[in-house]
């Protein structure tokens, strides 16, 4: 018996309703996923940038937890050299506002930590790394500047770059660092100590080297974060240090990315930095999505940033891709400054001109032939 017409019909509209079906299931799944992603993202502390933001006569002094007692301050530098390297400074920012010019899909997030010791409470900038993303070349570029960098900061005049954070929040900061090295920032991410050590034991910990010279100073600095906690003085001391790998809380990593008293200072400090940061986007790049949720319910609240809802979806749905990207970590300055010695205070600084060209060749361009670790 021959098939009717209709038989033939109802064939050929089955296989129809079920892709259109499966397609249909994902479609709303996809919809789903984006509509949690909001709802958890919603909960970010976002707080866009203030343009008419007050600058602060005079901040709090911010001592160090700990402080190195075999430290010893130089008598001050002359006026004279004081003076000749403030018109250096002003004669270079004069000399190359417009010779370069940002080029390629580059994405500039300032990635601050603050060494704020109370729960929502003021502090200075401990950390200053900008994450430049370039889509174009397929490479991320990590570049901390050095706490101690004699700069010219806006409506204040020279001071140490971590002083902006204390005198006029982010705000200040961005400004400063804009200004000083002709760069443009999109975005910046805030975080103190309480919302690092949580992000951290969130991802279950990172695997560190720690050397035999560092294991004295992390204690230290572990004791001085349980005295803010709350918490036994002794509790998350390590045992001992021999260059091998273990496995740190996020206490423990914290108090391995401030010491600044083994190696060359604050050079050796935030090399340390960007390692713990490098580390914590290769835990990101693995994050399952029941670690991910927990991520953004508990850290979210405690991150201040001006990235919009939109983009911080893009970000997200572009880690993948970004986990082959090339990571180049480096710090101003790498190799190049002199130290200034003012009111009794160690400062550090630089050629501006040498700096802002191997900012942008690194950031910008695709020649990576430079001095710079990835």
């Amino acid at each position: 018996m021959k098939n009717t017409p209709d038989k033939k019909k109802s064939r050929i509209r089955k296989p129809i309703i079920i892709v259109s079906s499966i397609v249909g299931f994902f479609l709303l799944l996809a919809v789903a996923a984006v509509g949690i992603l909001i709802h958890y993202i919603h909960k970010m502390n976002y707080v866009p940038l203030n343009e008419n933001y007050t600058i602060l006569a005079e901040t709090e002094s911010f001592e160090e937890d700990v402080t190195n007692p075999e430290e010893e301050t130089s008598s001050d530098s002359s006026q004279e050299e004081i003076d000749e390297y403030k018109l250096l400074a002003q004669q270079a920012l004069e000399n190359v506002k417009d010779d370069y010019e940002p080029i390629g899909d580059v994405y500039n997030v300032l990635l601050i930590g603050s060494d704020t010791r109370v729960a929502n409470g003021e502090g200075r900038s401990d950390t200053m790394m900008l994450i430049s993303i370039n889509k174009t070349e397929k490479k991320i570029v990590a570049t901390s500047f050095l706490r101690d960098l004699y700069v010219n900061i806006p409506g204040k005049g020279f001071y140490k770059i971590n002083a902006a954070y204390a005198y006029g929040g982010v705000e200040l900061l961005i400004d400063t660092i804009q200004y000083n090295f002709s760069l443009e920032i999109d975005r910046y991410i805030a975080v103190d100590f309480y919302s690092f050590i949580e992000i951290v034991d969130i991802l279950g910990g990172l695997d560190v080297d720690v050397q035999e010279d560092e294991l004295y100073w992390l204690n230290q600095y572990i004791h001085a974060s349980n005295l803010l906690l709350g918490e036994y003085e002794h509790d998350g001391y390590l045992d001992y240090a021999d260059g091998s790998y273990q496995h740190l809380s996020g206490k423990q990593a914290l108090a391995y990315s401030r010491f600044r008293y083994v190696g060359n200072g604050d050079f050796t400090r935030t090399e340390r930095q960007r390692k713990v940061v490098n580390l914590l986007f290769d835990k990101l790049k693995g994050i399952s999505p029941s670690t991910l949720i927990e991520l953004l319910d508990t850290i979210l609240p405690q991150v201040t940033t001006n990235i919009p809802t939109g983009e911080f979806l893009e970000l997200i749905a572009i880690l993948p891709e970004m986990g082959r990207y090339d990571i180049i970590s480096w710090g101003v300055p790498d190799g190049q400054f002199k130290y200034i010695t003012i009111n009794g205070e160690s400062c550090i600084g630089i050629d501006f001109n040498y700096y802002i060209d191997r900012i942008y060749k690194l950031i910008y361009s695709s020649d990576d032939d430079i001095s710079a670790q990835s």
